[in-house]
Order: C-alpha cells, then structure tokens, then sequence
C-alpha cells in the first residue's frame, strides 16, 4: 500500500513540473469565477502555466471545464469532452464520482441537506427527506422549481434508491407542502425566507450556506452590498440537518473537471487536472468553493467540520443515467414548476 501511494505521488509531482513559457490555458468555472481565482494562482505557482478564468453557467468553449452537476455532465458530456481516463487518476476518484467513460472526473461534491428554522421544527421530524412529507408540514416549506439544476439530480437519486412511485409520491407530497404556490430563485433566497419567518424548512446546497455565512458573495449573481453584511445574520437564525444519516448517507452532486475535445493545449490541460486532484488541489478546492473533496483522506477545511462530519451516500452517479428525464416528468406533473 505505502509502495502504490508513492508511485501515486511521484506521478502527480511529475505531471506538475514548470512549463515552458507559452503555455496558457483557459478554465470556465461556472459559479463565480473570484472563488476558483487562489486555486488557479497556486497552480500557475507551481507549475508556470497562466490561467483565464470565465464564469459562465453553461458554456463549453474553454480548454478545461468545471461542469455543475450530474444532469449537465449527462446532456454534453459526449459532444464537448475528450477522454481524460488514466490509472492514476481513476485510483484518485472513487468510483461513483467519475465517469464511466473516462471523460469527467469528480473534484468536489456538494450535500444535499435541509435547512430549518429550530424554534420551529425538531431536528427528529428532518432526519430523513422523507420527513418533508408530513402533513404538519403543510404550508411550510420553501420550494426551489423542479428545474433547478440540483432538484433534477437528487429526485433522479431518489427514483434510483426508492423506485420511481415513492420518488413521485415525494415530490406530490413536497410540493402540497409549499408554502404559497410559487417557487423561489436559490438557496439563498430560502434561507433569508426561513430566517424571517416566511417558511420553515427548505432542502439546500450546503455551498450557498456557506456562502452566506462567510458574508460572501458571487460575481454571478447581482447581490447588493447592503444584503452582503446581512448574510451572516440571516444565516445565524437557521440550522442545517444532514439527511439519510442512520441509513444510506446525505446526498451528494458532483462538481466534475473536464477538458474539451477542440483544445490545443491538451497537455497544459491535463496538467491541471491532475493539480486538481492532487492533496493540495482539492484542499484549495474544497477551501475556496465550500464544497467537500472527492479523494479520500484529503482534510477537510475547518468551515465544513464545523458542520459536523457527515455521511455522505456513496450512489455510483452514473447509475443516474437517463433518470433526469423521469425526474422532469415528474416534477411537470406535480406541480413543481
């Protein structure tokens, strides 16, 4: 075991050696690109290749590509992705957070969890999503719309785990659940709703809480100084339960790295995948996106201990396959748009 984890090591400080002076690449990071700029700097460091940055949510014209979700990774990966598949770095990535195929690989996951308001709802009616079910919960739940990238993936996990009719009796019961009839923008939005009493519970990306607590905020989005400063705040006045925990593990969605099929600077490409998924690329990684590593044994950064050390379900994503699909179906007819 020590004799395979050197060769490992060896593999990756080789593949990071200085490039020559012309070496440049483009890398789109598609939520923000202010977060991905330490991790991009510490590998120009390293290694003398020169990053550009873009923030684009569904764009495919850079050499490397940083893909949101599983349900986007289904819909192009074929078109857009050359094969990046190696020994290496499959003994790197387990399994079920890389591509069968060899055109993606998992670099960070982000939890599918439920935030609530504790004055108001107990942590035992939430510790599994089914929870969100109970009809004591009528009226109290913030709603994201079924198009949202994160709710096509984890109602696809459910139809996966639990079978298609108790993954739609979910999604029925949920949204008869909602609060009003309409369905909001993010996750921040539900939870400054749920910090001012607007609802009670919502499912969340743990990322955006994090965004929140740590008074940040993404270029993407418009977000006015005067909400930055109460971010914090609102995020004091809401707790965060991780699902599944005595059974299967919370949720998960993958942040994949990808490299684009029309590149000229393959080698430069696949040098940053390989920093990527390197000890100190996915600790920058999981440190600068609040999103949690892939490679096991990698520390996790102190802003997610805080939040315990949860479970995380190890469902092989690409048994999600062709369920996307099922799970638009689905949330068409129960009312979720």
């Amino acid at each position: 075991m020590k004799f395979s984890k050197i060769l490992l090591a060896s593999f990756f400080i080789a593949g990071l050696q200085p490039a020559s002076a012309g070496d440049a690449i483009t890398v789109n990071w598609y939520h923000g690109k202010e977060f991905l700029y330490p991790v991009v700097q510490a590998f120009t460091h390293d290694t003398g290749i020169k990053v550009t940055v873009t923030n684009s949510d569904d764009a495919f014209d850079t050499d490397v590509m940083f893909v949101p979700d599983f349900s986007t990774l289904e819909r192009v990966e074929n078109e857009q992705f050359s094969n990046i598949q190696s020994p290496e770095r499959d003994a790197r990535v387990p399994v079920q957070w890389r591509d069968e195929k060899g055109l993606w690989y998992g670099v960070v996951v982000r939890l599918r969890g439920i935030a609530y308001n504790a004055d108001k709802i107990s942590a035992d009616k939430l510790t599994s999503v089914y929870g969100l079910m109970d009809p004591a919960l009528k009226g109290r739940i913030c709603l994201l719309e079924g198009s949202y990238k994160s709710n096509r993936s984890f109602l696809a996990t459910l139809i996966v785990e639990d079978g298609e009719e108790k993954a739609r009796a979910w999604a029925k019961a949920v949204r008869e659940n909602a609060e009003t009839k309409r369905v909001y923008d993010n996750d921040m939005d539900n939870i400054s709703h749920i910090a001012n009493g607007e609802c009670d519970v919502a499912l969340l990306d743990n990322y955006y809480y994090h965004y929140m607590r740590e008074g940040k905020r993404t270029s993407k989005y418009n977000i006015p100084d005067s909400y930055t400063e109460q971010m914090p705040e609102l995020t004091s006045k809401v707790s965060v339960i991780w699902p599944e925990q005595a059974t299967r593990g919370t949720a998960a969605n993958v942040t994949a790295v990808a490299v684009s099929k029309t590149t000229e600077n393959r080698e430069a490409a696949l040098k940053f995948v390989d920093f990527i998924l390197s000890d100190k690329g996915q600790e920058l990684m999981a440190e600068n996106v609040f999103k949690y590593p892939v490679v096991p044994g990698v520390e996790w950064p102190q802003r997610l201990k805080d939040m315990g050390r949860p479970k995380i379900s190890d469902l092989n994503l690409n048994k999600l396959r062709g369920k996307i699909q099922i799970a638009d179906k689905i949330y068409s007819e129960t009312g979720w748009e």
